[in-house]
C-alpha cells in the first residue's frame, strides 16, 4: 500500500481533535447555551451526542479506514450511484472554506493590532484632537473599531465596494494556508501538534484569570442556570442538533479523508468516542470561560452605568430604572453570537485585563490557530478527492490552485458589505446540506452495504464486533433523527421573512432589512451540493 500515512497516532488524534475543535466552540456554543435555557441545554446537547454524534463519527472513520479513500472514492465504492454524496461533501467543504477564512483574516487584523502598548479599541479616535467621532461615540469604541476600522461596514448588502485592508488579510489567511497544506497530511500533521495544543493552553490560562475576576460567579451562574421550560421547544433540540454536526464536522468528509491515512488494524471505536467527548467536553469548559470573562465585563459596565451621571436621577422611579437597566443581568443579555462575541464583547473584557495587550495577542492567536486547524481538515476532504481521483498533479500545485481559486472567490467577503454576505453562507450552506449527507452516508451503509458485512469489517479492524447500541443506532434511530432534524429545518427555512441586520453609521445601531434577493442565494447555496447526489446518480444510470 502506498498510500500516504500519520507518522504516529498521536498526530493523526490531534489532527482530529483540531478539525472538531473549532470557532463554532467558543463562540456559537455559549450563545446557543445562553438562548436555549442555560444549563438546561446541555440535555438535549448530550441526547443528540449519543443519538447522532457518536455513530456518525464512528462510521464515517470506520468508512475511511477500511476503504481507504477520500470521500468521493468511499461512496463510489460502496455503490457507484453514490458518487454524488462525496460531490456533495467536497462542495460543502469549498463553501464554508470560502467564508472560514475571512474570519481568520479578521483575527490577522486584531492580532496585528494588539501589538501596541494601548489597544486601538480601547478609546474613541478624535476629531482634531478635541472631541470624539460621532459614531464612535454614540455605540462604543469595540464597536467603532470592528464596524468602522476592521469592516468599514456599509448600510446595505447591495454595496460591492472592496476594503482593501480586508483583502491583504484575506491574502496572508491564504498563504498560512498554502504554506501549512503544501506538504499533504505530514506537513499538515506536524502543524497540528502545535494547533491543537496551543488553544487549550490559552483556554486554561484564560479560565483561571477569568475566575479570580470580580463578576466571573455571576457570569457562570447566569450561563448555567437552567430554564426547563425551553426543552418543550423544537428549536431547541433542532438546533442542539445541528450544533452536534457542526462542531464534530459531520458530512464534510474530513474525517473520511483524515482516517483514509490511518492503519487499517488501527482502533477507530476508541478514536471516535475520544474526540467526540473531547470536543463535547471543551465546548463546555469554553463556555465556562468565556462567561467568567463575560461576567467580569458586564459587572464593570454595570457599575459605570449605575455611577454615571447619577446626580441627574431626581425621583425615585428613575432610580428604580436606573438598577433594572444598569444590572448585571442586562448587560449579559445584550452580548451578541458569532464573531461579534469575539471581536467586540471580548475584546472589551480584555481592555480592562491589566497587561491587556498580552491577552489581546493571546485570545487572537488561539483563535487563529483553532480556526486554522478546522480549515486544513476542511479543505484536506478536496485535497484527498482529487488526488485519489487518479488525477496527475502535485500536491503543492493542487494546493496552490485551489488556494488561489478561493481567494479570488472570496473577495465577496472582504467587500464593505461582505460581513452580510458572510452571515448568509454561514447560517445556510451547510446545515440543511449536511443533514442530507449524513441521513444518505447512514443509509448506505446500513442498507446498501448492509449492516452484516459493515460488522465484518468492524471486527477486522477493531478486534470486536459493535454492540446493539451502535446497530440500532446506524439502522433506525440515527436515521430517523436525521429526518425529523432535515423536516424540521425546512419547516422553519421560509417561516419568517429573510432579513439582515444593516450597521446604520448615524445611530450606530442596526436596522433589520429585507434580504432582496435572498431566497434565491439561500436556494443556491443549499442545492450547489444537495443537488449533487440525484444528479450523479442520474448521470451514472444514464451512462453518461
Amino acid at each position: 500500500d502506498t498510500r500516504p500515512a500519520w507518522d504516529n497516532k498521536l498526530q493523526y488524534l490531534m489532527a482530529a481533535l483540531g478539525f472538531a475543535v473549532g470557532l463554532g466552540n467558543i463562540w456559537r456554543f455559549p450563545y446557543l447555551c445562553k438562548k436555549n435555557g442555560g444549563g438546561a441545554f446541555l440535555i438535549p446537547y448530550v441526547i443528540m451526542l449519543f443519538v447522532e454524534g457518536y455513530p456518525l463519527y464512528y462510521l464515517e472513520l470506520a468508512v475511511g479506514q477500511k476503504i481507504r479513500k477520500g470521500t468521493i472514492g468511499v461512496w463510489t465504492h460502496i455503490h457507484p450511484m453514490l458518487g454524488g454524496v462525496g460531490i456533495a461533501s467536497n462542495v460543502i467543504s469549498l463553501l464554508i472554506g470560502l467564508y472560514y477564512n475571512m474570519i481568520l483574516g479578521w483575527a490577522l487584523f486584531y492580532f496585528f493590532n494588539s501589538f501596541q502598548a494601548n489597544l486601538p479599541w480601547a478609546t474613541c479616535p478624535r476629531i482634531n484632537a478635541t472631541h470624539a467621532i460621532p459614531e464612535c461615540e454614540l455605540s462604543s469604541p469595540t464597536n467603532y473599531f470592528w464596524y468602522r476600522d476592521t469592516l468599514d461596514i456599509s448600510h446595505t448588502i447591495e454595496d460591492g465596494e472592496q476594503n482593501w485592508r480586508m483583502v491583504v488579510v484575506l491574502f496572508v489567511a491564504w498563504v498560512i494556508v498554502f504554506l501549512g497544506m503544501n506538504k499533504g497530511i505530514k506537513s499538515s500533521g506536524k502543524v497540528m501538534y502545535f494547533a491543537t495544543l496551543f488553544p487549550y493552553i490559552v483556554l486554561i490560562a484564560f479560565f483561571i484569570r477569568g475566575m479570580t475576576l470580580d463578576g466571573a460567579i455571576d457570569g457562570v451562574k447566569y450561563m448555567f442556570s437552567p430554564d426547563v421550560s425551553r426543552l418543550k421547544d423544537a428549536d431547541v433540540w433542532r438546533e442542539a442538533a445541528t450544533q452536534i454536526f457542526f462542531s464534530l464536522g459531520l458530512g464534510y468528509g474530513s474525517i473520511i479523508a483524515y482516517s483514509s491515512y490511518n492503519q487499517p488494524k488501527n482502533n477507530c471505536r476508541k478514536d471516535a468516542i475520544f474526540v467526540a467527548s473531547a470536543n463535547c467536553l471543551t465546548s463546555i469548559f469554553a463556555c465556562v470561560t468565556v462567561f467568567s470573562i463575560l461576567g467580569f465585563k458586564a459587572k464593570t459596565r454595570a457599575m459605570d452605568c449605575f455611577e454615571s451621571p447619577y446626580s441627574l436621577v431626581k425621583t425615585s422611579t428613575e432610580r428604580l430604572l436606573r438598577m433594572v437597566n444598569c444590572s448585571i443581568e442586562s448587560e449579559l443579555n445584550t452580548n451578541v453570537e458569532g464573531p461579534g462575541l469575539a471581536f467586540i464583547a471580548f475584546t472589551e473584557a480584555i481592555i480592562k485585563f491589566p497587561a491587556a495587550p498580552f491577552w489581546s495577542i493571546l485570545f487572537f492567536f488561539m483563535l487563529l490557530n483553532i480556526g486554522m486547524s478546522s480549515e486544513f481538515g476542511i479543505l484536506q476532504t478536496v485535497v484527498t478527492s482529487v488526488l485519489d481521483s487518479g488525477v496527475k498533479i502535485s500536491k503543492t500545485l493542487l494546493t496552490a490552485i485551489m488556494c488561489s481559486g478561493m481567494f479570488v472567490v472570496g473577495l465577496l467577503f472582504s467587500q464593505r458589505s461582505g460581513s452580510y454576505f458572510l452571515d448568509i453562507f454561514d447560517s445556510y450552506s451547510a446545515t440543511l446540506a449536511l443533514v442530507t449527507i449524513a441521513l444518505f452516508e447512514v443509509l448506505a451503509v446500513s442498507y446498501i452495504y448492509k449492516i452484516s458485512r459493515f460488522e465484518k469489517d468492524l471486527k477486522e479492524m477493531v478486534g470486536v464486533t459493535p454492540g446493539y447500541y451502535w446497530t440500532i443506532s446506524w439502522r433506525f434511530t440515527c436515521p430517523l433523527a436525521l429526518v425529523i432534524i432535515l423536516g424540521a429545518s425546512l419547516a422553519g427555512l421560509f417561516r419568517k421573512p429573510l432579513t439582515y441586520s444593516g450597521w446604520n453609521p448615524a445611530t450606530a445601531t442596526k436596522d433589520k432589512l429585507l434580504f432582496p434577493w435572498g431566497v434565491v442565494l439561500i436556494i443556491f447555496l443549499v442545492l450547489a451540493s444537495v443537488a449533487c447526489i440525484p444528479v450523479y446518480a442520474i448521470l451514472y444510470h444514464y451512462g453518461v
